[in-house]
């Protein structure tokens, strides 16, 4: 039987080579094309991490335990206010803006003025007039919203009610009336009085004359 020749060593050396380039042992081919993102990746970490290496440095000479609380203690910090921002943020876009019958919000449609007249015909009759008054106020503002098919925006002043109506004399002086009542008992350190609350219940009486509405009588 005749005996195989053993391959010299630069034989066996130059065959090896050649079966490492082989396609088959390029085993980074499939990570080039990801090599940018990985890239980005570190150096967003990096830029994340600077502060915190500045910290680090900043608290030199003290204790090496105390100085890692502190990053640590702000590193936490930090990222309960990005999640409380982001919840926030998520939480406000995906809020339904709930629409209804004339474009008032559910929530202005389960208010009834009549219903926030005879509280303040109860608040009256504990003698509470100055919080009457702001209820009698709050009805008016209700009915006019209810009357134009659409709320005011949220944190509408009383002064900017004012200007929104000054083109109907009548409107805006009840709405005036019940505003520097307000500001004066509510907001100042005068005494209410039940006549103040007559006084702004005939304010009311014109809103609703205005809008064409019945005006139901509140008690006091």
């Amino acid at each position: 039987m005749d005996r195989i020749p053993i391959p010299s060593s630069e034989t066996l050396r130059d065959k090896a080579m050649e079966i490492i380039s082989g396609r088959d042992y390029q085993i980074n081919s499939g990570q080039t094309d990801n090599s940018w993102s990985l890239l980005l990746l570190l150096e967003i970490i990096r830029w994340i991490l600077l502060p915190f290496i500045w910290l680090f440095k900043l608290t030199e000479g003290l204790p090496d335990f105390l100085r890692w609380i502190i990053v640590l203690g702000l590193a936490a910090l930090l990222m309960l206010l990005i999640g409380h921002f982001v919840y926030s943020f998520v939480t406000a876009i995906r809020r339904p803006k709930r629409i209804g019958d004339g474009g008032l919000d559910s929530r202005h449609r389960r208010i009834d003025p009549e219903e926030v007249e005879r509280l303040a015909g109860d608040a009256a009759g504990r003698a509470d007039y100055v919080t009457a008054i702001r209820l009698l106020f709050r009805a008016s503002v209700l009915r006019l919203e209810r009357a134009e098919k659409k709320s005011h925006r949220p944190g509408t002043t009383n002064r900017e009610l004012l200007r929104r109506y000054q083109g109907q004399p009548s409107l805006n002086e009840s709405l005036r009336l019940f505003v520097e009542t307000i500001d004066r008992k509510w907001y100042g350190d005068e005494i209410c009085s039940e006549m103040d609350y007559a006084t702004c219940q005939r304010a009311r009486d014109e809103v609703c004359r205005v809008l064409g509405e019945p005006a139901h009588a509140v008690g006091s």
